[in-house]
């Protein structure tokens, strides 16, 4: 009864148009609960609802008996922003909006002079699809999830995070655009580094590779391939996966998948990436300044993560070089709650032998006994490489979060030739397994929990094996395996709005064996092994303050305890950057570090000469613990689409030795303890037109080693030296089709000369200048690549890419290397061992996106 008496005297108070059954009611601002009720005796419908879903609710609607009670109820949720359905006959379910629901998006994006902005990119970050506005600057997308992120950037302009769930009130409103040169200081951030989908920020360089723009030579966004382009990352030998970060060697660097140790991270030995680059979804790389979460290597920090969001629709790609081809699929299995990625790719090497293959394995086999085959009537070389890749996306609730993965690679060489009275087999694989199993969770929008475990399994197992004429006579044989696996517990705290404060403890158990073994029917003779484990204990804590506005603190502290060997390591860790003006900040890093694990050069057995490096734990005897102190000094400074940046740094590494730094005594070829010191300056300059931009960087880096009983206990240049380093590289763009030229320039790497070659007795003996004086001639080539993406029919999901790239353009023929050594067998000779560069080397390449 008392609520009859309510909604009478309710609509007594409302303006009424006529007292008709057909006549207009006009409602202004009016809760939510009393326009309910109106409609319910208009419409003779009944609401569901929770109270406190509607309390706090007004609207203002006009409500026409003419109208679709489907039209009302479509008007009052983009006003009220909640959910209305229909869901029996006269009823009607309130509910609140969530991520499972879909909306309508759309709207102008004008600059601040009212213009609208044609081909400004729309990315839509929960189906990681894109679209551009039309030339009135608009756009629109059906069937948008509720509440997701929407990103609104354009070359020139600050870039603009939106909501789906803004666009409910049914309109098409205008979005502005803030041109970079009006950003407040707090929106201080380098948006571009080297090309679109390569940022840098606070020194750290982020690679999203589904955004990144075609490179110089590449029609695919090879990871560490990217990387190689920016300041102080050299190859001396072309190789993808061989890393010298500001003069450090590559078993220095830690590369992690998933936060999975990987051990080998090169297919064709060392010549592409053993990740799949479509599988991943970002990288972030370090140089310095490296956060206290990360230990076990010296050097640089390459940590890669691929997809961590649950898909709600079927999606992936799939395509094909000249050497490999790949499939990656993401496919939901509980909506929002569970999805799948899995991947493979392929090399087709022992199929079918491209010209780009024939490139490859010029470079790669040259100076091996697979190209000296002379006195062989028949030789046969099947090589290939795989990878696979899976990840198990668990999302139970919004602030939780559990990832699976595993990840795969093998490289597999089986060379056989005979002649008439014996065949020779070299059998050589390499293969790198991981798992991993991550748990997130945050608790009060304060506190989150990270948990996670791995285990990775390494193993090299070559074997030069002799049969006489079927009959096994000798098997020569390298193995070299690491079992590696561990955990970590991380926890995070939002002290304010500026301050946070993490702390971890992390654990691993590294178990690395190596045996060097020769064995015949009669016996077997063991040259050399090592088998021995270290299990590691590690405490860290960081705290970081950020006032965007002008200043930047990152300070950590990690404690490291090498059990078997009673070490203890405290490893302090500072990056401060500091804000001059909005465009101009300096910034300095100082750091302490430790490294348990390393690679040495094996020259034991050395007749196939590929894969001759092997991993070996330290210990109290041969092989001491690695440590590395570094500070580094640098500027930057941005206007008007010009980027300058300069870093200085200075590096001491103790501890090394003359196996552990890929230097061999010539004249003892015993292995020495010694040091490395490395100082450098890293030069970056870059300027953006409208659809091209080009970028030029320069590095000196003056690596000095020092060993005991060598060169008179005196420094001397480190084996890897490259003093001087040019790239230039550029880019431009028209519709759908991208262009990049890049130069590479640079001195040629030290190396020891002979100066007298004695061969006139049995024994060869060769007579060495000081030691790393010379230098190889300076190296330069130019390569070339270009991208077409198109669609074909009138499937708006599904796009191609075609690629083309060219190495080496203009064919120079580079020397890489140059060694004098003798052969380890009774009949010694004398070796002189050039390895040159890669020829021109074409690639093609088409993919599938769906």
């Amino acid at each position: 009864m008392i609520r009859l008496l309510c909604v009478c005297f309710f609509l007594w108070s409302i303006s009424v148009f006529s007292q008709e059954e057909t006549s207009v009611i006009v409602l202004e601002n009016m809760p939510l609960s009393e326009v309910i009720k109106v409609i319910e005796q208009r419409y003779n419908v009944k609401f569901s609802y929770i109270d406190s879903l509607v309390d706090d609710k007004k609207v203002s609607i006009t409500i026409d008996p003419k109208t679709p009670i489907e039209n009302l109820l479509k008007e009052l949720a983009q006003k009220s922003r909640l959910k209305f359905k229909v869901t029996g006959n006269n009823f009607v379910t309130i509910s609140s909006f969530n991520k499972k629901d879909k909306v309508f998006v759309c709207g102008y994006i004008l600059d601040e002079d009212e213009k609208p902005l044609k081909d400004i990119r729309i990315f839509f970050k929960s189906t990681r699809t894109n679209i551009t506005t039309d030339k009135k600057g608009y756009f629109e997308r059906t069937e948008v999830p509720y509440n997701s992120v929407i990103l609104v950037s354009a070359p020139g302009f600050r870039q603009k995070v939106l909501s789906s769930a803004s666009f409910l009130s049914g309109d098409c409103p205008k979005i502005y655009l803030i041109h970079l040169q009006e950003e407040v200081l707090d929106e201080v951030f380098i948006q571009e580094y080297l090309a679109k989908g390569i940022t840098q920020n606070k020194k750290i360089i982020n690679i999203n590779l589904k955004d990144v723009e075609v490179l110089p030579g590449r029609t695919e966004p090879d990871i560490l391939q990217s990387i190689q382009l920016t300041p102080g990352v050299n190859n001396p030998y072309e190789t993808a996966s061989g890393l010298f970060v500001r003069g450090s060697t590559p078993h220095q660097n830690l590369v992690l998948w998933n936060g999975i140790k990987t051990y080998q991270q090169g297919h064709f030995f060392g010549m592409l990436s053993a990740f799949n680059p479509y599988v991943a979804k970002e990288v972030n790389f370090y140089k310095s300044g490296v956060s206290a979460r990360y230990g076990d290597r010296i050097a640089g920090v390459i940590d890669i993560t691929s997809e961590n969001e649950v898909t709600d629709h079927f999606r992936g790609g799939a395509g094909f070089n000249m050497i490999n081809a790949d499939i990656v699929m993401h496919t939901p299995i509980i909506k929002d709650k569970v999805s799948l990625q899995v991947s493979g790719r392929r090399s087709y090497t022992d199929l079918l032998e491209t010209f780009t293959y024939k490139q490859f394995s010029d470079r790669v086999f040259q100076n091996t006994k697979i190209t000296d085959t002379l006195s062989i009537n028949d030789e046969n070389n099947d090589f290939f490489y795989a990878d696979y890749n899976a990840n198990l996306i668990i999302h139970p609730s919004a602030n939780q979060k559990v990832e699976v993965n595993t990840v795969y690679s093998k490289n597999d060489l089986d060379f056989r030739r005979s002649d008439d009275s014996a065949s020779f087999n070299d059998d050589l694989v390499t293969e790198n397994e991981g798992y991993n199993v991550k748990w997130k969770s945050s608790y009060a929008d304060k506190v989150s929990l990270d948990i996670n475990a791995y285990y990775t399994k390494y193993l090299l197992n070559y074997q030069f094996i002799t049969r006489d004429p079927n009959i096994i006579t000798e098997i020569e044989s390298k193995k070299n395996s690491v079992l590696d696996y561990g955990g970590e517990l991380q926890v995070n705290y939002k002290l304010s709005m500026y301050q946070n404060l993490s702390s971890g403890y992390q654990y691993s158990n590294n178990n690395t064996r190596y045996a060097f073994v020769t064995t015949t029917p009669g016996y077997e003779l063991i040259l050399d092994e090592d088998d021995r484990f270290l299990n590691t204990h590690s405490f860290y804590t960081e705290y970081k303050f950020e006032n965007p506005k002008n200043f930047y603190l990152s300070a950590g502290l990690r404690f490291n305890h090498y059990t078997e060997l009673n070490e203890f390591f405290i490893e302090p860790r500072v990056f401060i950057q500091k804000y001059i003006t909005k465009n101009w900040e300096i910034n300095t890093s100082a750091e302490y570090r430790s490294q348990a694990t390393s690679q040495i050069q094996e020259s034991v057995i050395s007749d196939l000469s590929l894969e001759n490096q092997v991993w070996t734990l330290a210990n109290n005897d041969q092989f001491p613990i690695i440590s590395s102190y570094q500070f580094t000094l640098g500027s930057s400074f941005r206007k008007n689409k010009w980027y300058l940046d300069i870093g200085s740094y200075y590096k001491k590494i103790d501890d090394i030795t003359s196996l552990t730094a890929g230097f061999i005594n010539p004249i003892s070829n015993t292995y020495q303890n010694g040091q490395s010191s490395i100082y450098g300056l890293d030069f970056f300059l870059k300027k953006r037109f409208r659809n091209y931009k080009t970028w030029v960087s320069y590095s000196y880096i003056n690596t000095r080693n020092k060993f005991e009983n060598i060169n008179n206990n005196e420094f001397f240049p480190g084996n890897w030296n490259i003093e001087h380093t040019v790239k230039w590289s550029h880019f431009y763009k028209i519709n759908n089709l991208q262009f990049s030229l890049g130069w590479l320039w640079h001195t040629g790497k030290a190396f020891t000369n002979a100066t007298e070659i004695d061969d006139g007795s049995e024994i060869v003996i060769i007579e060495f200048d000081d030691i790393n004086s010379n230098n190889l001639p300076v190296y330069h080539r130019l390569d070339f690549s270009a991208i077409y993406d198109f669609k074909i029919g009138y499937h708006p999901n599904i796009k191609y890419r075609l690629g083309v790239s060219v190495l080496n353009l203009y064919n120079r023929k580079n020397l890489l290397n140059r060694e004098f050594r003798t052969t380890n067998s009774l009949n010694n000779q004398f070796i002189n061992a050039d390895i040159f560069s890669l020829g021109v080397t074409p690639n093609i390449s088409f993919r599938v996106f769906w």
